[in-house]
């Protein structure tokens, strides 16, 4: 991966389903302290790039998204794009949107998106 690529800031999410789409909440945190200290939202900037670690509500397992791009930030909400997604993952993704059989938009940006709440 180039080095313009390697996420400095990564997000820990809680997954949720939203009206359009995947929600989460999290915490943004510095990848690169041996002690990694707690960010505001504040500190990303249209697209900068962080890493995800994804948790799926009544699990405890985790999925880890090597790469996404910062959207937008508005205040504590974050609009963040899945850039690099293990094909495991996707699956995962897809399952967790179709769970429950709720009309959620069938888009096809639905889990390469994700707005977090951080």
């Amino acid at each position: 991966m180039p080095a313009g690529l390697l996420s400095k800031i990564g997000i820990d999410c809680m997954l949720s389903k939203g009206g359009n789409g995947l929600k989460g909440d999290g915490c943004l945190y510095e990848l690169s302290s041996s002690h990694p200290a707690i960010l505001p939202p504040t500190k990303l900037r249209p697209g900068d790039y962080v890493k995800l670690r994804l948790w799926f509500p009544d699990e405890d397992t985790f999925s880890m998204i090597e790469l996404a791009e910062v959207q937008w930030v508005k205040n504590e909400w974050i609009q963040i794009e899945l850039l690099l997604v293990s094909a495991k993952d996707q699956t995962r993704l897809r399952q967790f949107v179709a769970a429950d059989g709720k009309h959620v938009p069938t888009s096809t940006s639905i889990g390469r998106q994700i707005m977090i709440r951080a």
